[in-house]
């Protein structure tokens, strides 16, 4: 993973070319694209989600870029990410979401540092967002809630999404399926 050895301002990140970037407070974070079982977990996730997006609720999105903060300068590329339907159509198809989803997901990869992985965390939850972490080599999922509490679900068990889809269940199982 490569790093900057200074503080970007916004201008400058938005002039860097289309990769797998993210800003985080200012500091550039360059990840190598996802390999075939971390791009399976995130579209199994995606498909997964559809019930949102087929309940006119929001959009479910592929690694959409959320503008965080101005300064310091902070952008985050979700694996895969829920948005209100709202803040879909308030958003320009040339602009970038401005704050965080309503549900980001994140999938583990090697490349990733826990420490970078728990600044993407925090800066997801002080933006108000719910926010999955799947760990493929533990076949687990670690929950994070706005509120500060979080917990583990694990293959046998079900995730849920009550403030957005009562009533919705997800096999955690079915985000590792075809692996």
């Amino acid at each position: 993973m490569a790093t900057t050895t200074h503080l970007l301002t916004w201008k400058e990140f938005e002039q860097l070319p289309d990769e797998h970037l993210e800003i985080l407070e200012g500091e550039l974070i360059t990840l190598p694209p996802p390999k075939s079982g971390h791009s399976l977990i995130a579209e199994n996730a995606a498909d997964l989600l559809r019930p949102l997006k087929a309940n006119g609720l929001g959009r479910v999105c592929r690694e959409a870029g959320y503008k965080l903060s101005e300064d310091p300068a902070t952008w985050i590329q979700p694996d895969v990410s829920f948005v209100k339907m709202d803040r879909v159509r308030a958003t320009k198809p040339n602009d970038y979401f401005l704050g965080a989803p309503e549900l980001a997901i994140e999938v583990v990869s090697p490349s990733e540092t826990a420490l970078t992985l728990k600044r993407k965390i925090d800066l997801l939850l002080a933006g108000g967002s719910l926010v999955w972490v799947i760990y493929p080599n533990d076949r687990e999922v670690h929950v994070f809630l706005p509120d500060g509490t979080s917990f583990r679900r694990g293959l046998n068990d079900v995730l849920t999404l009550p403030e957005l889809l009562p009533g919705w269940e997800l096999p955690v199982a079915r985000l590792f399926e075809g692996l």
